[in-house]
């Protein structure tokens, strides 16, 4: 008889969100030498079975969806190939789609490129988001250390994946305020959105990205610590501020933006003793204006994220009312109805956060350039992924779009590095004093 798992409710809203993007989630690593191909194998063979969920194929049941566990291969999940176009097979792979159907939810190619090696993976997103990738990535390299150095004691998470760990750090009355959160956050609705063109037949799936320099973002962050501000805040800032140069928006208008927020700061040990599945709620920032100067925009942006940071339960509302629709429901008209009361958010911003390169190294070959980012949206949906790495910061915005939409985030990219040097030259006497 085939072994089946439960769906969980974020497998189930993953999958909901197919109409809005391609379900996938994104790693590229750049080393500086290559890898060992037998010892990769053997890691990922080892977690792949150690995560049933990796090589399971998804079922859209009508009532009740659930995975059926499925045999595999190695040759399933790992493509090896010498490349003599490296950012062009990189960015023919990370635009691939896993299908539901597959036998595995995880893809890895692994690119030689004269004397370097380049590992990408592909994950279906109902399956972790970025934080659990990020995890699953250090997971990968300590696993392939160990097997190196002859140490088979290896080890990756493999608890509940049920969304209600979001609860465990909490008891008594704070646990009935936070199940009892049933208001639908995503109904605040922004009608802006970002001016890429109408959806065609021959769009193409891309991952558009900029860097910003180590020395332009140590100084960038070195004021906004000299300022009490963070740099998610001081990235949002001048993110908005480029939606509003962008062309689009009055300079009055008011501006809202959902930043994913990681749940897991409200688990237990972090998420460590979790499995690998979805975390990720949001929080709105909201911006009346854009003001004259970029400083003006940063006092918009901390009025609205510090009232939301002061909320012990950023993040946690809409959770019961999902729950609520998935329990009473059969899961058809259950998506049905979340489909009603969810607005998809045109536009948002995800900071999944440093990569961490001593985590990283594999071998002797160390993690010399990187990113991560999120699913590839369909227009009209757009979302800023950010990802840090050696001190320098990868922009990435993923669409299914044309040349013109290509040339228009690259126009943007631009517009964002000068309200981040413009940051810089406004403040900089705050660090020189």
């Amino acid at each position: 008889m085939d072994k089946t798992l439960k769906a969980e409710l974020w497998d189930k809203m993953q999958y909901m969100f197919r109409n809005y993007y391609d379900r996938m989630v994104h790693c590229v690593h750049y080393y500086d030498k290559p890898l060992d191909v037998k010892v990769l194998k053997q890691v990922l063979v080892w977690t792949v079975e150690k995560v049933p969920v990796l090589h399971s194929s998804f079922h859209g049941n009508l009532v009740e969806p659930y995975w059926t566990v499925e045999d595999y291969t190695i040759d399933d999940i790992l493509l090896e190939k010498v490349t003599d176009d490296v950012e062009k097979d990189i960015d023919e792979f990370v635009t691939l789609d896993i299908p539901i159907e597959s036998n595995v939810q995880i893809k890895v190619a692994l690119f030689h490129d004269g004397g370097r090696d380049v590992l990408c993976v592909l994950v279906n997103h109902m399956c972790m988001d970025g934080g659990d990738l990020k995890y699953f990535m250090k997971k990968l390299a300590e696993n392939y250390n160990k097997l190196l150095a002859g140490d088979k004691s290896l080890h990756i998470k493999t608890g509940s994946r049920s969304y209600d760990a979001v609860y465990s750090k909490l008891s008594g009355e704070e646990l009935a305020h936070a199940k009892g959160l049933y208001k639908n956050i995503s109904q605040v609705k922004d009608e802006h959105y970002f001016p890429l063109t109408p959806e065609a037949k021959d769009d193409y799936k891309m991952i558009v990205r900029r860097k910003i320099d180590r020395a332009r973002f140590a100084e960038f962050r070195k004021i906004g610590k000299a300022m009490d501000v963070t740099v998610n805040d001081l990235m949002l800032t001048v993110y908005i501020r480029s939606l509003y140069e962008i062309g689009m928006y009055g300079n009055e208008e008011r501006l809202t933006i959902p930043c994913m927020v990681d749940l897991r700061r409200h688990i237990a040990r972090g998420g460590e003793d979790t499995g690998l599945t979805n975390h990720t709620g949001f929080m709105q920032c909201s911006t009346a204006r854009k003001g004259e100067t970029i400083n003006d925009t940063l006092i918009e942006v901390l009025r609205s994220v510090r009232q939301s940071k002061k909320d012990a339960y950023m993040g946690l509302y809409s959770l019961p009312l999902l729950k609520l629709a998935y329990a009473i429901f059969p899961y058809v008209i259950s998506e049905t109805a979340i489909k009603i009361g969810y607005l998809n958010p045109l536009i948002g911003m995800s900071n999944i956060g440093i990569l961490e390169d001593g985590k990283l190294k594999m071998g002797d070959a160390n993690l010399v350039d990187g990113f991560m980012t999120g699913a590839i949206k369909y227009k009209p949906y757009m979302q800023l992924a950010l990802t840090s790495l050696l001190g320098e910061v990868t922009m990435s915005i993923a669409i299914k779009g044309n040349d013109s939409d290509k040339a228009k985030v690259n126009e943007f990219f631009d517009i964002l590095i000068g309200n981040v040097d413009e940051f810089i030259s406004l403040n900089r006497h705050r660090i020189e004093q």
